[in-house]
């Protein structure tokens, strides 16, 4: 008998146990393994050791590696399992396929974008490897009767098939694929949809849509339709009387519905039930542990057949396709024909352009203008308000809510004129800045909020912390607008060129005013090369939207930052950058800080200059949440 030697990568922690941070799919893909008597698990791979050895301890695993190099290298593997995020799905799986593997068994969904899902399958075949996803709900006893219910007939000719849940991403994958499994892999010739950024959400470090709507046609003329959306949502006031279920399946004489919302798994109404609902009896329910050890057999029983295992790459795609096809539908506004001829992720791609954006905005009127701003939550979570720098706008801070929002209810403000804030004449100095933050933290009644700004609006922020003393709770600096007053050319300034000064700022702006998004974005791309594509769509829009009259803040000196450093209550964190590279606080300056007041802590960022969160994001985040969470 010829047995198959496994490894497993990404080894976590069983679900509901402390420290778990996922469903511990690993647990479960080790328990189909060890049902099987034709396959051995003899390795695992974690870059958490604590997770590593309490995993191989619990099923008996004799080796294990904090690097799936090294495994690769030792070990002699015909099957390996992924159990990862997404977004390590595709480069995991082509490092393995590459390694002489016989198959992967990889978790859903299968990638962030639609080129990754593709390349994996490619690499696969090209390796002869055989991949596939863990769609395990094809094997679960009520959607198995329901597909059988309709091949007896028992609603008639099939005319649509539904489909409702969370999001199309992570969820999603799951009902695309249910619905091509009752239909019999019919492929789909076309999608249209639409999504809703607000309310978007991650899931397992992947961004999901608020709400989104797909309708598609199979070719064997069955129409398609999934709705996604918190459920909350639909039952906000009076609920939506159409939803209620996972799955709906619309005959020519009945419907069977799946996943009732009651708690009925499966039910059916035609003809000889009168009309009326009747709760149909299933051994076996929609979630079970035991489906996705039913995978892993099915995969082994593939092997050793050479059949299509029910789970392959090959169905996996088609019901990613419809992800991204929705996706794709919404950024074309139009319709979309299939096979689908993109690579990216249109919602991603979107995100990143800033023509879309995941939180709702409103206005704040504060110190007698309106002020903009976006607000990630609902007043339930301690307070954040983040003040951008100069030409930037709120949503520059776009990464860093992401990051923070699940802990944190962020609001991201748009100082005077910049963004979609009132843009007066003149009134642009720091102070005017300072009584702006306060009066708008004030006039949304945010209770001591912590406070994170950066260059301009760093010192603002620090000038509104020692002026309100009682205001918030933490100030966080990113390389504030701080000069040495003695060395400065910002002091130092005659009239004649301060005066060219501004009109050399006030040209920049309207010159890249005239810019198209995309221009812009690609001069981000030139003089920024080391950031993140998430940061140039929201850079470019915050330079379309600057009104030149900021450049009135240029017409006089700073104030002494000293002053103000010295006079902060609230506990302040100071992060600098390498001043080689454009940061502007000196080590000196720095150190002169926490001797004016040593409720200021200093964190240097080597290797970074000014934009410091845009240069380096993981040492920052680390630094601002140690902050934070103190």
């Amino acid at each position: 008998m010829t047995t198959f030697k496994v490894g497993i990568i990404g080894t976590g922690r069983p679900r509901h146990e402390a420290g778990a941070t996922g469903f511990g799919m690993a647990h479960a893909h080790a328990e189909g393994y060890k049902a099987s008597p034709d396959t051995e698990i003899v390795a695992a791979a974690d870059i958490n050791p604590t997770n590593l050895n309490a995993f191989c301890e619990a099923h008996g695993v004799p080796r294990g590696y904090l690097s799936v190099e090294e495994m690769l290298a030792n070990e002699e593997l015909d099957i390996v399992s992924l159990c990862l995020w997404p977004h390590l799905h595709a480069p995991m799986t082509i490092k393995v396929a590459q390694a002489g593997v016989q198959a992967i068994h990889c978790e859903k969904p299968m990638a962030v974008t639609f080129g990754e899902a593709k390349e994996m399958v490619a690499v696969c075949e090209a390796h002869d490897v055989v991949l596939t996803f863990n769609h395990m709900r094809r094997f679960a006893p009520p959607f198995q009767k329901a597909k059988a219910l309709l091949k007896k007939g028992a609603i008639g000719t099939l005319e649509r098939l539904e489909a409702y849940t969370d999001n199309l991403y992570d969820w999603g994958t799951h009902w695309f694929d249910m619905l091509f499994f009752y239909n019999d892999e019919t492929p789909v010739e076309w999608v249209i949809g639409q999504i809703e950024a607000r309310g978007s959400h991650p899931i397992f470090g992947a961004l999901v849509e608020g709400q989104g709507l797909a309708f598609f046609k199979y070719r064997n003329g069955v129409a398609g339709l999934m709705v996604t959306g918190r459920r909350g949502l639909y039952e906000a006031g009076t609920p939506l009387r159409s939803i209620g279920c996972g799955n709906r399946l619309i005959g020519s004489t009945g419907v069977i519905e799946v996943g009732v919302q009651d708690g009925t798994d499966l039910r059916l109404r035609n003809e000889s039930t009168g009309g009326a609902w009747q709760a149909i009896e299933v051994e076996g329910g929609m979630h079970g542990e035991d489906l996705h050890a039913q995978g892993v057999l099915n995969l082994i029983k593939a092997l050793k057949t050479g059949r299509e295992p029910e789970l392959s790459a090959r169905r996996a795609l088609q019901a990613t396709e419809m992800i991204f096809a929705t996706y794709e539908s919404s950024r074309r506004r139009g319709r979309v024909e299939l096979p689908l001829d993109i690579e990216d992720s249109p919602f991603l791609t979107l995100l990143n352009t800033g023509e879309i954006t995941t939180w709702p905005d409103a206005y704040v009127e504060a110190n007698g203008l309106q002020l903009h701003y976006w607000r990630t939550g609902d007043g339930s979570k301690p307070p954040l308000v983040l003040y951008h720098g100069y030409s930037d706008n709120g949503l520059c801070w776009t990464p860093i809510a992401r990051a923070l929002e699940a802990d944190y209810d962020i609001v991201m403000l748009d100082a005077r004129g910049h963004g979609l804030s009132d843009a007066p004449e003149s009134g642009y100095e720091i102070s005017d800045y300072a009584t702006d933050l306060s009066a708008a933290v004030e006039a949304l009644r945010l209770e001591k909020p912590a406070v994170l700004g950066h260059s301009l609006g760093a010192a603002s922020a620090a000038a509104a912390a020692a002026r309100y003393p009682d205001r918030f709770s933490k100030v966080l600096l990113e390389d504030p607008a701080w000069w040495d007053e003695e060395t400065s050319s910002r002091y130092t300034m005659t009239e004649e060129e301060r005066q060219r000064l501004v009109a050399e700022r006030k040209e920049k702006i309207l010159m890249q005013k005239r810019m198209s998004r995309a221009a812009l974005m690609d001069l981000c791309r030139e003089q920024s090369p080391t950031w993140s594509e998430v940061e140039l769509g929201p850079w470019a829009i915050s330079k379309q939207q600057l009104s030149p009259n900021v450049v009135t803040g240029f017409k006089h000196s700073p104030p002494s930052w000293r002053e103000i450093a010295a006079t902060i209550t609230a506990p302040t964190l100071l992060i600098t950058a390498d001043t080689e590279k454009g940061g502007i606080v000196t080590p000196e300056l720095a150190q002169t800080a926490t001797e004016l007041n040593p409720s200021i802590q200093v964190v240097p960022i080597e290797g970074v200059g000014h934009n410091i969160r845009r240069e380096d994001f993981s040492r920052y985040i680390r630094v601002v949440r140690a902050f934070l969470d103190r």
